[in-house]
């Protein structure tokens, strides 16, 4: 390895770290609420089940997605362009 490689190596190390994920589920064992922690940040995803169904309702995250399907947003983080 090149001392250049072995530099963005230890570089990419440090910025990485440990997280915790939480799971909560309904009744029915629907994934109903994501949560992340982090030492940096912390932040969730609630999901909505329909109560007819097993099936995830739509959110008011419609934007987040152009007409391909590519996510252009990312919470917390950035916007995301795609080439």
């Amino acid at each position: 390895m090149q001392r250049s490689q072995i530099k963005k190596a230890l570089t990419i190390m440090n910025i990485l770290e440990f997280y915790q994920q939480t799971y909560t589920y309904d009744t029915g064992n629907n994934l109903t609420n994501l949560s992340h922690q982090a030492n940096s940040d912390a932040w969730q995803q609630t999901l909505t089940i329909h109560p007819n169904n097993n099936r995830g309702t739509e959110n008011n995250n419609q934007n987040n997605f152009d007409a391909n399907g590519n996510l252009l947003h990312l919470d917390n983080i950035a916007n995301l362009e795609w080439y």
